[in-house]
């Protein structure tokens, strides 16, 4: 324990009194062992179910995880505050956050992850995915694997097609294989969630949060259960609307159709001017063609220019690290601290200080 004093001692001060002025520092107990997990469930179910569930999933997570917290996320839970209240009084190591109105799921899973304090963070959705899944994923997590996302083999043949063709396109807009665009059963390490989290727009891009945090990636497959409220058979949408807002990949893109557009018309252009000379054009045509193929030159270059801005400015805004930090590790003898002029000076100003004195 450190006792840091701000405040020279009163001379008129009674023994044992507590003082106002002074800060306690107590280190963690050492009950505080092992990896703190924290698991994020969105539930959808009736009251009965989903204390249930969460008793369930408790005695599996403190059998493996002693140190741990459930964050229970209740879309549209107006209604429910009193009995919300009270199952968080009932059980222990738990959050409940009622949202105000049914929301997606990237919606509901951002605000878990927004609360969440572990060490690693398992999303997952209460009474859907298997408790020993649940844990099975988070201990997939490691320093060399910060991601995990699980890959649902329950899924509908119509589905898998449609999540197979949404991480295609992902794969291909952001420049590198993502295992999956599916938001089921996920484990993520605290560095890769730090670099998730200052996104305003974290919920419109969690679903290609494995790609933006940088870090590797694991796969896990399993089997769920079935959701009590379906979503439609594709997340195909969602997807196109992440990658807008995650890459810049859509921009290059355009650049690229500009520039090819601008090459065409050149091309046209000359095509016009040789059979203007000719002299097999029908008059009027060589003077109208040119002038056409000339504007429409124009429209691409400023398209081109003005999508190359727009690419620049996405860049800047996405503020992606030009690196990140596997892991630090640094020697426990340092010889060169006893070359700095710092400590000497600062040895220095203490003595003269306590001569001062």
């Amino acid at each position: 324990m450190t006792l840091f004093d701000t405040q020279t001692l009163p001379e008129a001060t009674e023994a044992g009194t507590p003082r106002a002025d002074v800060v306690v520092r107590t280190p963690a107990p050492a009950a505080r062992t092992g990896t703190f997990l924290s698991v994020v469930v969105v539930a959808e179910g009736a009251p009965a179910e989903v204390e249930r569930d969460l008793a369930a999933l408790d005695a599996v997570v403190s059998a493996a995880y002693p140190v741990h917290e459930i964050v229970l996320v209740l879309p549209g839970a107006r209604g429910r505050i009193a009995w919300a209240r009270k199952l968080a009084e009932q059980q222990a190591n738990m959050q409940v956050l009622g949202l105000v109105k049914g929301v997606r799921d990237e919606v509901a899973f951002t605000a878990g992850l927004d609360g969440a304090l572990g060490d690693i963070v398992v999303t997952a959705r209460l009474g859907v995915d298997d408790p020993e899944d649940i844990v099975r994923c988070a201990g997939m997590v490691s320093d060399e694997t910060a991601v995990v996302v699980g890959l649902n083999k329950a899924d509908p043949a119509g589905r898998r097609v449609a999540l197979r063709l949404s991480r295609a396109l992902a794969s291909r807009s952001m420049g590198e294989e993502i295992a999956t665009v599916s938001l089921g059963l996920r484990g993520y390490s605290r560095p890769a969630l730090d670099a998730w989290l200052p996104r305003r727009d974290r919920d419109r891009v969690l679903r290609l949060l494995p790609s933006i945090s940088g870090y590797p990636c694991a796969v896990m497959e399993y089997t769920s259960g079935a959701r009590q409220h379906p979503r439609p058979a594709s997340s195909f949408r969602q997807v196109v609307r992440s990658i807008f807002y995650a890459s810049g990949r859509p921009l290059r893109v355009a650049v690229g159709i500009s520039m090819a557009a601008s090459l065409v018309n050149v091309i046209y252009a000359l095509y016009v001017a040789i059979i203007g000379a000719s002299g097999d054009a029908v008059a009027g045509w060589t003077s109208m063609s040119l002038q056409m193929s000339f504007m429409f030159l124009l429209l691409s270059v400023v398209i081109g220019i003005m999508a190359e801005f727009m690419f620049q400015a996405n860049e800047t805004a996405n503020e992606r690290p030009i690196y990140r930090v596997a892991f630090e590790a640094t020697s426990s003898v340092l010889a060169a601290r006893d070359m700095l002029n710092v400590d000497a000076e600062a040895a220095a100003v203490r003595d003269e200080s306590r001569t001062d004195a």
